[in-house]
């Protein structure tokens, strides 16, 4: 279907073409006709019940958090297009680069650009926990490097797809209805066992996700099952001749003792001087 033909959704955003599929939503680019700006559309596949109950958690989620460190929300809402199949969509910021995991199926990553990713994924998950907000999905393919198209500035990671993030505060005090939510390649041992996630299982699968950065492989493969019950049995190979803290950053960060993990407030000073020390620069006094 030609673009001029295509429905503008709440009458101003134009879808474009698909640049993004997901398990239940497909990504396209689009134009903001009313600002003439290019913005990302998220656009749900059915509007079933549970398609509906994550567009809200997302929708909730990303209506409270407004920080360089993640893909802002600019609007929502409901595409009747086809009555009978109503389609929930967000309208998200288009930014220009690359996810996390295609970049680590490309080519190595260098001591210092890992302590970047894990200083500004740190950071924003201090902001994310600090305003009741737990991801619980925290993988490569949700962690975005956004070139700004310049030689000056590095590419910044941030943080993506909040679609089964929940409330602290509003944790359940019981195994969430049989479900694990998260990757099984990722979760933490909590999740794992179906228990509440909290701000501490954000920690331990950002830890995965830093160890696949340093290693290039997955620390728990094999299928759901397996990869889920394979860290109540082990906690992840991490090795012992990382450069600088990094060893006993990520045991710290991936101990199957929730309590006993960082928390991103910790972390955050510490992957700073991790970036300073990776660029063979001195802190100023």
């Amino acid at each position: 279907m030609p673009e001029s033909t295509i429905p503008a959704l709440l009458g101003r955003y134009r879808p474009q073409h698909v640049i993004g599929r997901g398990g239940e939503a497909s990504i396209f680019k689009a134009t903001d006709e009313l600002l003439g700006r290019e913005v990302a559309i998220k656009l749900y596949r059915s509007g079933g019940e549970e398609e509906m109950a994550q567009y809200r958690t997302e929708q909730a989620a990303l209506a409270r958090l407004s920080h360089h460190g993640i893909v802002s929300l600019i609007d929502a809402g409901i595409d009747y297009t086809a009555p009978k199949d109503p389609r929930p969509f967000l309208i998200m910021e288009l930014v220009s680069g690359t996810d996390l995991a295609a970049t680590l199926a490309q080519r190595e990553l260098t001591v210092e650009e890992i302590a970047e990713v894990a200083y500004d994924i740190s950071e924003a998950l201090e902001y994310v926990h600090a305003n009741g907000v737990v991801h619980r999905d925290i993988k490569p393919s949700n962690i975005m490097l956004v070139s700004y198209g310049t030689t000056t500035f590095r590419a910044r990671a941030r943080l993506t797809d909040f679609g089964i993030a929940s409330g602290i505060r509003n944790a359940p005090a019981t195994p969430e209805d049989g479900k694990t939510t998260g990757t099984a390649a990722y979760l933490s041992p909590e999740q794992a066992l179906r228990r509440p996630a909290t701000p501490a299982s954000d920690i331990y699968s950002l830890g995965l996700v830093l160890l696949e950065c340093f290693t290039r492989s997955v620390a728990y493969p094999g299928d759901a099952v397996e990869s889920a019950m394979a860290r109540l049995d082990h906690e992840p190979p991490v090795p012992g001749d990382l450069p600088g803290e990094w060893t006993r950053i990520l045991h710290a960060m991936t101990a199957s003792d929730p309590a006993a993990r960082p928390t991103a407030k910790q972390l955050t000073p510490a992957f700073r001087e991790a970036v300073i020390a990776a660029a063979g620069l001195q802190p100023k006094a």
